[in-house]
């Protein structure tokens, strides 16, 4: 079985994905994602779009980002457009490259894990999933619900 890092998923320039992507390996966005976006390693091209949030330990950028961004590595190549805050550990912005939005470093591990593990299932419900985290999704049973009592007295 191969790791998570040799897991590799390609959007094409003309493919649309309206919702959110999970995955432990590499995406490689050149097309456009409508949601949000949690993976070890992040790349979109300079044809890529992303509307939503990024959490990533290395994201590289040369497309357009109109969300906020948590990396604990981020690169911004010269055609990047981000419209959003970012949140980072270690940042390299290339010449030309554009940013709107509010900077911070963190010496601390940041959290990429907003859209699994640490919150509540019903968060990565309808999350598109590569690698390991597709297993995990497809094996984890959602919990029971509880019936609503009421007392009267």
């Amino acid at each position: 079985m191969k790791s998570p890092n040799d897991t590799f998923a390609v959007l094409a320039p003309n493919l649309v994905v309206s919702g959110n992507l999970v995955s432990e390996g590499n995406i490689h966005v050149d097309g456009t994602v409508e949601g949000d976006v949690q993976t070890g390693h992040l790349t979109i091209g300079s044809s890529g779009v992303v509307k939503g949030r990024i959490f990533g330990r290395e994201v590289k950028i040369s497309g357009r980002v109109s969300g906020s961004i948590t990396a604990c590595e981020l690169i911004l190549e010269e055609t990047a457009i981000i419209e959003g805050d970012i949140h980072y550990q270690s940042l390299s912005v290339a010449r030309g490259a554009r940013m709107n939005g509010n900077c911070k470093f963190s010496e601390s591990e940041l959290d990429i894990t907003a859209l699994s593990g640490k919150k509540p299932a019903d968060k990565t419900e309808g999350a598109l999933a590569f690698g390991d985290a597709a297993m995990e999704a497809t094996t984890t049973q959602k919990p029971a619900s509880r019936a609503k009592t009421t007392s009267s007295t």
